[in-house]
């Protein structure tokens, strides 16, 4: 297949484009073909409550798993990125004295539950300080020392899209002893992962941005090490190893990151963030990742053309998706009314910057009209 008939058959699954120029995958994504086909089937199995729980939960993980390069007995699915972080969070055997390592950057899913530990469990969170929103490993290295127990870190950061390295953070992490949590949200869909080559130890991630599923329901990936670590907080009747013996009230917690789960699992949500998940597995998660980075690349062109700051790192191995800027004059938020005016959907973040998020299914045609709405005058 052509890289333009892959690229026609990607964008001919959101019929949402014919209505807008959609530029915020890092926001809430567009609802594609295959998510509404799911929904559409939840809606005809649930007239008569005839669908099989561990058949879409097994399929779902299993999808889920290939996305991120896990396996299935090590994920389970959670409400969004701030209830997995909370999960090792409350299941964390914390000691007064314990060290987490952020940073000020952080969006507030992983940013503020860690600041809570702070008045419960007399641990310290000490906070690495970011330059225009970007912070380097050696600034996170530093930081730390002999208690710190965690380094928590996105994958991308969701303001200037800095991409951060991972593998080499993983690395470190391993040699001193720290479990790494990384909120994936902003890459996982965009760019390729592998989170035992990254060495990560709990991965969180809702699904609603560049994964291209509903909000609601996100996935979350925890190491060997992290499932030995992190204990739940309660059990819940779904987290044991045979939930649907109702009579057995002596039952041990699931072998598998299963015990993390509570009660009845979102079966709607599962199912259409399911059919995301096959959708992009299906398109190639790699060619993803190039057409999304020639994409970023041609924003951050534009952008540079016109003399605006750019946030965004410009090497693309230092981004995903996100390109990020703040035009030379005007009102960044009067040009973002304009933008909604004119039907071009993406964000103002930072209360001055303009951020551009384009997914695969997007093209320099969309970005173009974007910037033309910038230029004109108000």
């Amino acid at each position: 297949m052509s890289e333009q008939a892959w690229y026609e058959q990607f964008r001919a699954m959101f019929k949402g484009l014919n209505q807008c120029v959609f530029l915020n995958s890092a926001g809430v994504a567009m609802v594609s073909g295959p998510v509404r086909e799911a929904v559409k089937e939840w809606a005809d199995l649930g007239q008569c409550v005839t669908y099989d729980y561990n058949a879409i939960i097994a399929g779902a993980k299993k999808n889920a798993a290939a996305i991120v390069g896990g396996t299935p007995e090590q994920i389970f699915f959670s409400r969004n990125t701030t209830h997995g972080i909370q999960t090792f969070i409350l299941g964390y055997p914390w000691q007064k004295g314990d060290g987490v390592v952020i940073a000020d950057c952080e969006f507030p899913a992983n940013r503020l539950p860690w600041l809570s530990l702070r008045d419960k469990n007399g641990v310290e969170v000490k906070i690495v300080k970011s330059q225009k929103y970007k912070v380097t490993l050696e600034d996170y290295y530093r930081t730390c020392d002999k208690y710190t127990k965690v380094i928590a870190i996105s994958w991308v950061q969701y303001l200037s899209g800095q991409k951060a390295a991972i593998s080499e953070l993983g690395r470190f992490c391993r040699e001193n002893d720290i479990l790494l949590v990384v909120d994936g949200i902003q890459g996982i869909g965009a760019a390729a992962m592998d989170v035992q080559e990254m060495q990560i130890d709990w991965l969180s991630a809702d699904g609603h941005k560049w994964m291209c599923g509903p909000e609601g329901v996100g996935l979350v990936w925890a190491s060997e090490r992290a499932l030995q670590i992190v204990q739940p907080a309660c059990k819940g009747w779904f987290g044991v190893i045979n939930p649907f013996d109702f009579e057995d009230f002596n039952q041990d917690y699931a072998p598998t990151a299963d015990k993390y789960l509570d009660g009845s699992p979102m079966v709607l949500g599962i199912m259409a963030f399911n059919a995301a998940l096959d959708m992009l597995l299906s398109f190639g998660i790699e060619a993803i990742e190039r057409r999304v980075l020639e994409l970023s690349s041609y924003t951050i062109n534009e952008a540079e053309k016109r003399g605006f700051e750019v946030l965004t790192p410009s090497d693309p191995k230092d981004r995903a998706g996100i390109a990020t800027f703040k035009p030379s004059s005007g009102n960044p938020a009067l040009i973002m009314k304009n933008l909604l005016d004119n039907n071009i959907v993406c964000s103002l973040r930072g209360g001055q910057y303009l951020r551009i998020s384009a997914h695969a299914f997007n093209n320099h045609e969309d970005i173009d009209r974007a910037f033309y709405v910038i230029d004109k005058p108000i």
